[in-house]
């Protein structure tokens, strides 16, 4: 059985997004893959996968995330693929880390 999520708040503002976004070191997606952030760029977070055998750094655009959350209804991780390229999981795992979808 797919567990669906919803946003539970009221859409917040990009730049309370970004402030939230910019203070994560460490966050998991929803099924348990976890992920270590190296640094934000402008507004683009890099990250590595905890649990992966390559050290490949990762990185998504916090803007892109945000647009998917503000947009989206059904957060499916295939809907973040018009959003995010690859990083579907990591960024809803980011909009669960950061309590704006449960």
């Amino acid at each position: 059985m797919n567990k669906t999520f919803q946003k539970v708040k009221p859409i917040i503002p990009l730049s309370e997004f970004l402030d939230k976004a910019r203070k994560v070191k460490s966050f998991t997606s929803s099924n348990g893959r976890r992920y270590e952030v190296q640094r934000i760029e402008n507004d683009e977070m890099f990250f590595l996968r905890l649990d992966a055998k390559s050290e490949e750094e990762w990185s998504m655009n916090l803007k892109d995330v945000y647009r998917a959350y503000k947009e989206l209804e059904d957060f499916a991780t295939i809907n973040f693929k018009p959003f995010v390229p690859i990083t579907h999981s990591p960024a809803r795992g980011l909009l669960l880390h950061l309590g704006l979808i449960q």
